[in-house]
């Protein structure tokens, strides 16, 4: 089996100022990887052995993300997000990052909205205006800043494919007024521990979104 040390790690670093170059770069991964099946199922099948990729799998408040590669010395991360969780879905927020996504399953409804107070810190639903409404199906890709703020009413079986560059903000934000009651938030990993917006994922949780993804013929 081969490993990611062919075309990935030819990769450029995602550590640009410049946009048009991190949609260039970001373009070209997110469409290779996509078309490469074999290389996306073997890097799914490392994340359990490799506890940095393992740390970083989350379930969070509005899916769950798998870490499939890491290149900290060109400051990218190669995601898999999957399982929306609709009633969450309806939270703007921003990233600490820029980032690329592709759809590999499903769609979704993407609103880029305006902030009206300004780039940074916390903000609420009465700071943001919508800005950009699109509707995204199987094959889309975009591109976004670290400034801007979004969100994306995804149906239920979507596979994103995402890539991030470095880190621009010490933390990211949503709208503080929308967020769903804990309630809602993902369940603790172990009995007795308090719910939280995003926390690592279990092996088992890992496991279930490989069986997730091979259900789906995403990865073999």
């Amino acid at each position: 089996m081969r490993t990611a040390t062919t075309w990935l790690s030819r990769v450029p670093s995602m550590d640009t100022p410049e946009l048009r170059e991190v949609q260039r770069i970001s373009r070209i991964l997110l469409d290779k990887l996509a078309d490469d099946r074999d290389l996306l199922s073997h890097l799914v099948s490392e994340v359990p052995h490799d506890p940095e990729r393992l740390a970083a799998s989350r379930v969070t408040l509005l899916l769950n993300r798998m870490s499939i590669y890491q290149a900290p010395d060109r400051s990218l991360e190669v995601r898999l997000n999957m399982n929306p969780r609709p009633d969450n879905q309806l939270v703007p927020h921003d990233h600490c990052y820029a980032f690329a996504t592709r759809i590999l399953a499903g769609g979704y409804v993407h609103v880029v909205r305006r902030r009206t107070d300004g780039w940074d810190g916390p903000f609420t639903g009465a700071d943001l205006e919508p800005a950009i409404v699109t509707v995204e199906r199987l094959g889309s890709a975009y591109t976004l800043d670290h400034t801007m703020v979004h969100q994306a009413l995804m149906e239920p079986d979507t596979v994103t494919l995402f890539v991030r560059g470095p880190r621009r903000k010490t933390l990211s934000h949503a709208a503080e007024d929308l967020m769903p009651p804990k309630g809602a938030w993902p369940a603790p990993a172990e009995s007795g521990d308090q719910a939280v917006e995003s926390r690592p994922a279990t092996v088992e949780e890992y496991s279930r979104m490989r069986t997730y993804l091979i259900q789906r013929g995403l990865i073999g």
